[in-house]
């Protein structure tokens, strides 16, 4: 069994601008990836889904994810100061999958960039192309 960390928006999620802020319909699955993150979860896996959505929408992006029947151990928001790199800190998770983030940025906004060396060591980190799944 593996900790598999699964960023949501970008790569398991094209998001509509703006509307994904207020909305369901804000969000839209990329190809199979529904399919590939539940048979991760029913394998055994533990699978925690990283959001752009600071902690006080939890529940928004909570809706969302179940709507869409997703699986997971859990959902992961950061707090007001948090970065993403002190959410991938306090899961260590085995497998780490993100996009490219090559709308906002690229390499320096990735979750894994700024993660303390010794932690990062042990995480296989997944780079795949924005909104392609």
């Amino acid at each position: 069994m593996k900790k598999i960390m699964i960023f949501i928006e970008g790569t398991t999620f094209y998001t509509k601008p703006f509307l994904f802020l207020f909305s369901k319909k804000g969000y839209v699955p990329l190809g199979k990836s529904i399919d590939i993150v539940n048979d991760a979860f029913n394998s055994g896996n533990e699978i925690y889904l990283c959001s752009y959505v600071r902690k006080y929408r939890y529940h928004f992006i909570k809706s969302i994810m179940d709507y869409y029947k997703i699986n997971y151990t859990d959902i992961l928001c950061r707090d007001k100061g948090e970065q993403y790199s002190d959410l991938v800190e306090r899961i260590c998770p085995d497998v780490l999958i993100e996009d490219d983030c090559e709308s906002i940025g690229g390499e320096k906004e990735w979750c894994i960039t700024n993660v303390n060396e010794n932690v990062k060591k042990s995480i296989k980190s997944i780079i795949v192309k924005e909104f392609k799944g």
